[in-house]
C-alpha cells in the first residue's frame, strides 16, 4: 500500500502533506525504502503495547517500535555521533504517530535528523504533550533537527519550546501548536544564538476550551544575540503577540513574510529593526491605531517592510507601509 510521498532538496510541501522535488520515491508504508540521505531510521508509536515496544535495540521498525520519542532520539544521537560509522554530514529519520498518548518534554533533540508525523490524532498528525527545553548546543544535540508534520499541546505554564544557546538549524514544517490553558507564555522561545531557526507552514492555535484566554503571551520571542538566517514563513500565529525581537538580537538575514496573525496587540514588534517584513496580514483587538505608522500593531523598521496589510478597530484592510509618492 502506497502512500505517494517524496523526499528530497524541498522535503516537506505542508499543502499537500508531502514529500517532493527530487531525491527519492518513497511509497512503501511499510518500510519507506532506504533513507535517501544515507542515515538511520527508526519508529516510534505512542499506542504501542507496553510487551511490543523496542527497549534494548538501537533499531526499530513498525512491527517493533520504540514507545517514547526520546528513546528514539537517544538512538539516532549515538549512531549519528558513532566514529565508526561517519555519519557526520549524513541524516537520520524518526516515523512517529500516537493517538493521545505521546506526553514526553524533550530535553535533547537529535542531532541531523527529521522527526516525521504520521497517523491521527485529533489531526492528521501526532500530538505530543510536554514542555521542551533544549540546554545549549555544541555538545552534539540540537543541530540540525527538523519537525515534519507533528503536533505540540503545552503542559504548563512556560515556553512548549525553549532552545537556551547555540541550537543552529532547528526547523518546524507544517506543524501545529496549542497552549495548555489560559496564561502560557511562549510557543517558541530563542534565547540566544540560535541561528538558521525556521518556522514554515505552521499554525499556532488557540486553546478551543479557553477561547479568549487560552493563547500564548508571545507566539515566538528572540532575545540574546547571533539570532542570524531565521524565516518565519506561511504561518497563522493567535497570540497576544504574534513576534516579539529584542533589540540587541542582530537578525542579520531574517524574513517574516506571508504570514497570517490574530492578536491582541502586536503582530510583529522588531525592536531590532533588521529583519524584512513582507506580504503580512494582521487582525488586532486594538482599539485605536496611529493612521500614519500603525505602530500599535506592526512596530518595525518601516524601510525594510513590504506589502503588508492590518485591521484594527478604527481600520480595515491598511496598507502598511502607506504607500511613499514623495521619493524621500
Amino acid at each position: 500500500m502506497g502512500i505517494n510521498l517524496r523526499y528530497g532538496p524541498m522535503d516537506w510541501n505542508y499543502k499537500t502533506n508531502s514529500y517532493e522535488f527530487g531525491g527519492a520515491d518513497i511509497t512503501n508504508i511499510g518500510n519507506f525504502n532506504v533513507n535517501p540521505y544515507g542515515g538511520a531510521d527508526y519508529y516510534v508509536d505512542g499506542n504501542v503495547r507496553d510487551a511490543d515496544a523496542e527497549t534494548t535495540s538501537d533499531t526499530s521498525s513498525w512491527d517493533k517500535p520504540y514507545k517514547v520519542l526520546s528513546t528514539a532520539i537517544a538512538a539516532s544521537n549515538k549512531s549519528i555521533a558513532l566514529s565508526a560509522n561517519r555519519w557526520w554530514a549524513r541524516r537520520n529519520r524518526i516515523f512517529v504517530c500516537g493517538d493521545q498518548e505521546i506526553t514526553e518534554s524533550l530535553t535533547n533533540l537529535p542531532e541531523k535528523c527529521d522527526i516525521i508525523g504520521m497517523g491521527f490524532d485529533v489531526e492528521s498528525m501526532p500530538r505530543i504533550t510536554g514542555q521542551h527545553t533544549q540546554a545549549a548546543g555544541g555538545g552534539g544535540y540540537g543541530y540540525g533537527t527538523r519537525f515534519f508534520n507533528c503536533g505540540f499541546m503545552g503542559s504548563s505554564t512556560g515556553a512548549t519550546f525553549k532552545f537556551v544557546t547555540n541550537n543552529m538549524a532547528i526547523e518546524f514544517y507544517g506543524c501545529k501548536f496549542w497552549p495548555n490553558a489560559a496564561g502560557q507564555t511562549h510557543c517558541i522561545h530563542l534565547d540566544d544564538d540560535n541561528r538558521g531557526f525556521k518556522m514554515i507552514g505552521c499554525q499556532i492555535y488557540e486553546h478551543a476550551g479557553y477561547i479568549g484566554t487560552g493563547i500564548f503571551a508571545e507566539a515566538i520571542e528572540m532575545k540574546g544575540t547571533g539570532q542570524h538566517d531565521m524565516i518565519i514563513k506561511d504561518n497563522y500565529i493567535r497570540a497576544s503577540v504574534g513576534i516579539a525581537i529584542d533589540a540587541g538580537t542582530q537578525g542579520y538575514n531574517g524574513i517574516i513574510d506571508n504570514n497570517n496573525f490574530h492578536v491582541t496587540t502586536l503582530a510583529i514588534d522588531d525592536e531590532s529593526d533588521l529583519w524584512m517584513i513582507v506580504n503580512n496580514k494582521a487582525y488586532s483587538a486594538v482599539t485605536t491605531t496611529t493612521a500614519a505608522t500603525y505602530v500599535e500593531v506592526y512596530d518595525v523598521n518601516v524601510k525594510m517592510a513590504f506589502n503588508n496589510y492590518l485591521s484594527a478597530g478604527d481600520c480595515t484592510n491598511a496598507r502598511f507601509p502607506l504607500i511613499d509618492e514623495t521619493g524621500t
